[in-house]
């Protein structure tokens, strides 16, 4: 029963707390809050400090990369690719403390080489140093059994396209596996 004269004393009645706090989540300001209410903005930020759950500590963008020691840029991805979704109420990106505890970790994963598993320089996309230079060298060797069927199909095609070209190249490569 207080609470039912708390709210008629206060004049706030619980469905206008709940509209406070669920519009306040969306990233609207206190005078905005205020100007839908017909309150002031210290009176819409004294209801919500009293009867709001606590608020989650969230940090900005930039800081949480300052704060890791990470380009901004890292962070722009993860959020791109949708592997860490942050919050973003008025314009800026913002993050709890619980996914910047995570991400150390997912940056982490993500820079490691598809092929071996270590860590790879940052402007190697997906292999580190060794990978990709014997991929360059060894390019049908790293190819997945459907890349190779593929490319022998191409193959195929141009032999039946280009069969004096073809003969040509074979004679070529016979006189040189025989004169080793």
């Amino acid at each position: 029963m207080q609470k039912t004269v708390e709210y008629t004393n206060n004049r706030v009645s619980p469905a206008t707390v709940e509209l406070l706090i669920r519009e306040r989540n969306k990233g609207k300001t206190l005078r905005q809050l205020g100007q839908m209410c017909g309150k002031s903005h210290e009176k819409v930020r004294q209801v919500l400090a009293k009867y709001s759950p606590p608020q989650v500590t969230l940090l900005p963008e930039s800081t949480v990369a300052v704060k890791l020691g990470y380009p901004v840029g890292w962070l722009a991805q993860l959020r791109k690719e949708g592997i860490i979704n942050p919050v973003r109420p008025g314009g800026y990106w913002l993050y709890s403390e619980e996914q910047v505890g995570q991400i150390p970790s997912l940056i982490a994963e993500r820079r490691k080489c598809e092929r071996c598993g270590r860590l790879r320089p940052p402007r190697y996309p997906r292999f580190c140093r060794e990978c990709r230079q014997y991929r360059k060298k060894h390019r049908y060797r790293t190819l997945s059994p459907e890349e190779k069927a593929e490319h022998n199909k191409r193959c195929q095609a141009w032999q039946k396209a280009n069969p004096e070209k073809y003969k040509k190249i074979q004679r070529r490569a016979g006189r040189k596996y025989r004169a080793k």
